[in-house]
């Protein structure tokens, strides 16, 4: 299910649902084109994050040692998602 979907879902059954993307929207629906770090403290019910996994993927485990900043500022921005007031 991608995120378009799932606004879909939550919004059929009578919730205001919003995706965030620093993409615009493929499709018509309530969406704020940013960065979702400037809205985490709205006051927001629920969040389904889906954070990039190019630097934290098991399956680029080889190529770890070469991209630990890369993980580290990947691992910041969980950790912000993870400790949002939601």
């Amino acid at each position: 299910m991608n995120s378009a979907d799932r606004e879909d879902a939550f919004s059929a059954k009578g919730h205001y649902a919003v995706s965030c993307d620093l993409l615009p929207t493929e499709r018509p629906g309530n969406h704020i084109q940013g960065d979702v770090l400037e809205i985490l403290d709205d006051g927001w019910d629920l969040m389904v994050a889906h954070p990039p996994c190019t630097h934290l993927a098991v399956s680029g485990a080889r190529w770890f040692k070469d991209k630990r900043d890369d993980q580290e500022a990947a691992l910041g921005f969980v950790r912000h998602l993870l400790n949002a007031p939601i």
